[in-house]
């Protein structure tokens, strides 16, 4: 499986493993604050729009994954679904910067740890998106932007 990716990655263009390279460097640097929460929880695993539901009873959630961890992980996939939504980056990163809001709000956590959860997330789906042989664009772009926002510049000056 890991010598299927790296042949993978290979095809990648040169520019691509560069911005994808900065992404992970940055991602590396954040992950000891992200991790430093020590209150491991119950996580759903795959928390995102498609996964919630409305039902007689209210909201339902489905397709739990059960893994333990930050609560910080559930983040991530909220974050970047729906998925391909990017095409009109005007759009998403103004509907980025409104649930970021809401987030910070309703969580009363940092805006920066928010998009730094998102922005880790986004990389890991983008290295499993190479390593399944699907289009690892989106998931980059996603982490481009939350970097972005984060650090109020463009990623890969």
């Amino acid at each position: 499986m890991v010598r299927c990716a790296e042949s993978r990655y290979a095809r990648i263009s040169t520019a691509g493993r560069d911005h994808f390279q900065k992404l992970l460097e940055y991602v590396e640097f954040v992950l000891p604050e992200l991790f430093a929460d020590k209150k491991i929880k119950l996580l759903h695993g795959d928390f995102h729009h498609f996964n919630i539901l409305s039902s007689e009873r209210g909201g339902l959630v489905i397709d739990p994954k059960g893994v333990v961890g930050p609560a910080g992980y559930e983040i991530g996939p909220l974050m970047i679904n729906p998925w391909n939504s990017t095409s009109d980056r005007v759009n998403f990163s103004a509907q980025t910067e409104r649930r970021v809001s809401i987030l910070a709000e309703r969580l009363g956590w940092e805006r920066e740890i928010i998009l730094n959860w998102a922005a880790a997330h986004a990389v890991l789906s983008t290295w499993w998106d190479i390593q399944d042989g699907m289009d690892w664009k989106y998931t980059m772009g996603c982490a481009q932007l939350f970097f972005e926002i984060s650090n109020g510049s463009n990623w890969y000056n």
